[in-house]
């Protein structure tokens, strides 16, 4: 690939700056760099960004590429996220013009840039550098850099409307984009640019896909339905009595081949949000201004805004939750720590029949397992507001180029609660009072009490900004034989805050959605760096480059990382290249200082010491606080992390035997030491606990079951360093392009990534691959690590005829076990999860100013392929998120209408 453009002499090349190098150059260096340009991004129909990197190879979700959906039942904040390599977004820097971006967004993650921010149509090029950069850009770079490069000295203007909507319905969108641009930098000193561009995206929910809408799975053993049901379940403290009065009649919960005929089992699955309603809109000018011919100030400024509406099934209420140590029912009877109800005898609505029926004549207070219809499904809302500035000048004196420049960017996030999330404090003593049909209708006085319970309004706020200023120049020392001696020098400073402030009702963990608690957090370091980089031409067709950089962290120190790369072409047609160099990154300020809280598990969680487990008297144990249950876990900050340290290497080769054809291979090699994460995923901790049993904490044995270890009362999920990470395979790029005469021409490109390993390290220092498996290590919820991940594009012009299909494969991989496999028979085998192949297709025609295209994305309709994971890690069952698109055929049409005013890209 070529990124060199033609100057005004055309026997001369102008140089440009390549993500990651701060030399300017006139071809390829020795990093591995794919670029994507406008044109490109249009012809896949996508409309955001995080749909967009879906066609990046080495962007696999891994441990933390979150995509919207993944705010359904968490707090996500609705953030979408990228990781390259599989490493985490929290180690893939994403900059817009080479500098930074505001993480955030959400109350657990302060680094994580939500893509969906930037706004596609101010988009020149996208450049993706495949390899580590911490010694040229700092922190976070240690798998990656995404580099979004705006249009610049832009005349003209284009205006784009767009509408699609899938075959199977929901997940309509709509979007209009406009960019103006008038003065050219050359000619007029100045160049003014404006973008703006609005998004309409409807909910999909799981009840509108039929992969989507059952949390049972008979064939692959896994249920994560919940026993906390409408009509609700009970049960009596000694184990006499459990039973549904309404059962098998379980309506609008279901009777379930994998429980006793006589419960029901509440399926939340038609309810979730697959896809949350969403509406965006963003805002970007820049102006820029030659103070003198070679001297030019500038002025960028965006703003953009995110709104998206979540919806979920009721809020479960009963004794298998614990409630937070600061609420004001923690240490009342009958609570106890727990969000305890219980059906007395006295009350108009207690089952006596169906009770007698079991006790032959006893009618004990029974624990009732109830989902709270009463308050209705939970709805709320995130709204991400960014405003980002950058002022800055820059140009050549002498024979130095130089750039300073200030930035201030922000991401703020508020959620704010709709409906479903009742107080503690008011719904317990309501449910409590005997007066509450749990079994069917409600007084009109009991659903007024009810809704007067219910929290609405604005749950918490967070707040993420990085301040400072950074120089930069560069120099030709010497004019060499092989061509010029180059340095870059640098600095910078940057302030990084983090704040949440949580409601007052929320700070008291007296809100049933939360699952605990979150307190106030406001923090801030300063951040000091010095860079230095040398590109030394050895002889003609080999050249060395040595970068360095010097980070120094408020709090957490200072690290200095250095790198050599190596670029050598021994004929026209094949360059080889290699890099080595170290990685660094700092624990962000919510992975320090973010409170520690409680909360709980999702559902399905079996607790393998005690069920199905024979006490001392040959009972089975299928207590349902230990079977099919959620279980309580810590989740928070940890001011103890050590900072990460990789190192990473890369060797390639990329052949071009002639203009119309090229082929590359890049292979890779990182070794993540001290790895940062947010806790191993609970399914992952009761599936071994040899490996990960110091993560649980276990109350005292019960008399109920002599012989067994205490109930689960805690998983410890809070961040820890967690050993290293090996990853490693084979990035391949090759590009063709076919001139078959008065029928056009034809071009064709392949994109992929193969890993041949991914090993975590284990507490007692052993590794395990998780390579084609699902990641334990829950940075996002887990997330899959596919061997192989391609992305295929054929394309075909004749005149004002365009038109292209693309490939988007990924490997199949070993599920997790289903939540009913015994996982201890002997030759246990765990499934594999289907691989994943969809193709669009785009035909566009061109009219003079006017451009006409109309398209489908995964027009075969292929379904997601079904996966355990899906409501064991997160609220969607029968697919993952983030690793699927569970929208099926999308059509749409694209309407563009530009003319341009004069040069400029």
């Amino acid at each position: 690939m070529r990124y060199a453009v033609a100057a005004e002499d055309e026997n001369q090349l102008e140089t440009v700056v390549v993500t990651g190098t701060r030399i300017r150059r006139t071809d390829e260096g020795a990093l591995p760099v794919q670029s994507i340009t406008q044109a490109q991004i249009q012809s896949q129909g996508v409309t955001t960004s995080e749909q967009f990197l879906q066609t990046v190879s080495v962007a696999v979700q891994g441990n933390t590429n979150t995509v919207s959906a993944s705010g359904s039942g968490s707090t996500t904040g609705g953030v979408s996220s990228v990781s390259l390599r599989g490493l985490g977004s929290q180690r893939t820097l994403v900059l817009i013009d080479g500098r930074r971006v505001s993480g955030g967004g959400t109350i657990t993650d302060s680094t994580s840039v939500d893509i969906n921010s930037i706004p596609l149509a101010a988009v020149d090029r996208v450049e993706v550098l495949k390899e580590g950069a911490s010694s040229v850009y700092g922190s976070d770079a240690i798998a990656g850099v995404i580099n979004f490069v705006l249009r610049k000295n832009y005349q003209g203007a284009d205006v784009n409307a767009y509408y699609g909507d899938t075959s199977d319905g929901g997940a309509g969108v709509s979007k209009v984009s406009a960019v103006l641009g008038y003065g050219d930098i050359k000619s007029d000193r100045f160049n003014v640019m404006l973008v703006g561009s609005w998004q309409k995206e409807k909910a999909l929910f799981g009840r509108e896909r039929a992969f989507a809408r059952s949390s049972i799975n008979e064939g692959a053993e896994n249920d994560t339905t919940s026993g906390n049901a409408v009509p609700a379940n009970v049960a009596s403290e000694d184990g006499t009595v459990s039973i549904n009065p309404g059962a098998p009649g379980c309506a609008p919960s279901v009777s379930d081949p994998f429980f006793s005929p006589d419960v029901c089992r509440y399926d939340p699955s038609p309810e979730v949000a697959l896809l949350p309603e969403a509406e965006r809109w963003n805002v970007y000018g820049t102006a820029r201004y030659a103070v003198t011919p070679t001297v030019t100030a500038y002025l960028e400024a965006s703003y953009s805004s995110n709104w998206m509406q979540f919806t979920i099934q009721p809020v479960p209420l009963s004794d298998q939750f614990a409630l937070p140590e600061n609420n004001p029912l923690f240490n009342l009877d009958p609570y106890n720590g727990f969000a305890t109800v219980l059906l007395q005898p006295s009350s108009p609505f207690y089952p006596t029949a169906a009770v007698t029926g079991q006790t032959g004549g006893a009618t004990p207070d029974l624990l009732v397992r109830y989902r709270s219809a009463i308050t209705g499904n939970r709805r709320w809302t995130d709204q991400i507001d960014q405003p980002r500035f950058v002022l800055g000048i820059g140009g050549d004196t002498g024979d130095w180029n130089w750039d300073v420049a200030g930035l201030y960017s922000e991401t703020k996030l508020t959620e704010d609660f709709r409906n479903g999330a009742p107080a503690y404090s008011q719904i317990l003593p309501l449910l409590n009072s005997g007066q509450v049909n749990f079994f069917g209708e409600n007084s009109a006085d009991v659903l007024s009490a009810a809704d007067a319970a219910q929290f609405r309004g604005q749950a918490y706020e967070t707040k993420t900004s990085i301040e400072g200023i950074a120089a930069s120049v560069t120099h030709d020392l010497v004019k060499m034989k092989a061509g010029p001696l180059a340095l870059a020098l640098g600095m910078e400073y940057r302030k990084e805050k983090f704040e949440t402030n949580p409601s007052a009702a929320i700070q008291s963990g007296d809100i049933s959605s939360y699952g605990g608690n979150f307190f106030p957090i406001d923090q801030s370091r300063d951040v000091y760096a010095a860079f230095a980089e040398l590109n030394i031409p050895i002889v003609q067709s080999l050249e060395a480059n040595l970068a360095v950089r010097y980070d120094d962290y408020q709090g957490t120190g200072s690290k200095t990382v250095p790198k050599i790369s190596v670029r050598w072409r021994p004929t026209d047609w094949m360059l080889l290249r290699g890099s080595a160099g170290r990685g660094f990154r700092a624990p962000s300020l919510s992975e320090l200082w973010q409170p520690q809280v409680t909360g709980v598990s999702a559902a399905g969680l079996n607790d393998p010491a005690r069920c199905g487990v024979a006490d001392a008297n040959g009972v089975v144990n299928q207590d349902s606080r230990d079977c099919a249950t959620q279980f309580p876990i810590t989740l928070g900050g940890n001011p103890d992390l050590k900072p990460e340290e990789s190192d990473n290497y890369t060797l390639g080769v990329v052949f071009e035997p002639s203009q119309n054809y090229s082929f590359g291979f890049d292979g890779f090699y990182v070794k993540l030491k001290d790895t940062i994460i947010f806790g191993v995923a609970p399914t992952a901790i009761l599936a071994d606990v040899d490996r990960f049993g110091s993560l649980v904490t276990r109350g005292a044995p019960e008399a109920a079951t002599p012989g067994l270890p205490g109930r689960i009362v805690n998983i410890d999920q809070i961040n820890l360093n967690f050993g290293e990470t090996r990853v490693s395979g084979v990035d391949a790029d090759f590009r063709a392009r076919f001139d078959i005469g008065r029928a056009g021409s034809l071009n064709a490109s392949i994109v992929g990534t193969y890993f041949t390993k991914y090993d975590v390290q284990n507490p007692d220092g052993s590794f395990d691959s998780i390579l084609g498996e699902v990641s334990p290590i829950v940075n996002g919820a887990g997330g899959v690590i596919p061997r192989w991940h391609h992305y295929l594009t054929l394309g075909w012009s004749l005149g004002p005829w365009d038109a292209t299909i693309t490939q988007n494969f990924q490997t199949s991989y070993h599920d997790l076990p289903g939540n009913f496999q015994d996982t201890e028979v002997p030759g246990f085998k765990v499934r594999d999860v289907a691989s994943y192949l969809t193709h669009d297709a785009q035909v566009a025609y061109h009219l003079e100013n006017w451009r006409f295209a109309i398209g489908a994305r995964n027009f075969l309709n292929r379904d997601p392929p079904y996966t355990n994971a899906g409501g064991q890690n997160f609220f969607q069952t029968g697919y993952d998120p983030g690793y699927a698109d569970p929208r099926g055929r999308f059509w749409y049409g694209q309407l563009s209408y530009s003319f341009a005013g004069g040069a400029g890209q």
